[in-house]
């Protein structure tokens, strides 16, 4: 069994500069990204699951993702705002719904994408880690043309395993 979740890669440029918050923040090592579904635990062969997510996104075509600003989930989450078109949400419905009937728990709140800059904060790190962000209020705008597959490795990272492109 291992743990896996699926995302979307940002570009360069963006990821360069979530990443540099990333770090000054201490957020987990795990490449920027948008969570599409969060963490979950698949007990057959990887080759299965990728199957899985390629039936899933098959008939998905690439759509553009857009975001501004920043956001927060109290005081323990900061991140960047990600607008949920009805593509996106299209997207995440999809592998949500081949993931469950492949007996995967996936969560069922409320879908909310961001783009995570710093988690599991006290309230004091989340005020010094407000201040540095003063100022930084990101317009962004990139095509979507594939979901990325994370495996949790045995080093405790998260590592881009493979990429599935969407439809077309």
């Amino acid at each position: 069994m291992a743990d896996y979740f699926l995302g979307i890669r940002l570009p360069k440029e963006l990821e360069e500069t979530c990443e540099n918050y990333r770090r000054a923040f201490k957020a987990p090592r795990t490449v920027s990204h948008l969570t599409v579904i969060a963490p979950f635990a698949w007990e057959r062969a990887v080759e299965d699951l990728e199957e899985v997510i390629k039936t899933a996104v098959g008939s998905i075509p690439a759509f553009e993702i857009q975001g501004c600003g920043l956001g927060s989930f109290g005081t323990r989450v900061l991140f960047v705002n990600v607008d949920l078109s009805p593509e996106l949400q299209k997207l995440h419905r999809a592998l949500a719904q081949h993931l469950r009937q492949e007996g995967v728990s996936i969560d069922r709140r409320p879908y909310h994408p961001h783009i995570t800059l710093a988690t599991r904060l006290s309230p004091g790190q989340y005020a010094r880690c407000q201040k540095e962000l003063e100022g930084f209020s990101p317009h962004y705008s990139f095509l979507c043309e594939a979901v990325s597959l994370f495996e949790f490795t045995a080093e405790r990272r998260w590592q881009e395993r493979v990429k599935i492109s969407l439809a077309g």
